[in-house]
């Protein structure tokens, strides 16, 4: 009884751990123009002059117009930019993401295992007996 709770738990607390897994981004702290933005082709986030934060596919040069791609529930959206409003740009920082990310699911993974096997032993197991 206690291996079948305990298997069925574990499924449970991994799965949540996985799906945190995929929402992990860091951007670098070094701010960049928008012509090395679109350059890269990578994720961006823009922080405005209202401080407000728009967090963008990639941004696109057409015809001397900036856009940024923006991922919404009917689909992705392109948007015009305007230089004059855009504070800051930072780029993703790929390193640091998938590090973060893995981290996120290995070490509490780890602290399970542990706390698991440091418990493990006759004595410590309720089998209903």
């Amino acid at each position: 009884m206690f291996i079948t709770n305990f298997k069925t738990k574990f499924v449970c607390v991994f799965l949540v751990f996985v799906i945190l897994l995929q929402s992990c981004t860091v951007y670098k702290k070094a701010p960049v123009s928008i012509s090395e933005a679109s350059a890269t082709n990578h994720k961006v986030l823009i922080i405005k002059n209202d401080d407000t934060k728009l967090e963008l596919k990639k941004i696109e040069l057409v015809d001397g117009v900036y856009y940024g791609f923006i991922d919404e529930d009917r689909g992705i959206v392109k948007i015009p930019l305007n230089e004059s409003t855009i504070k800051t740009i930072r780029i993703i920082d790929k390193s640091a993401s998938t590090l973060l990310s893995t981290g996120i699911v290995v070490i509490p993974l780890a602290i399970i295992i542990t706390l698991v096997i440091a418990n493990w032993g006759p004595g410590n197991l309720d089998l209903g007996e």
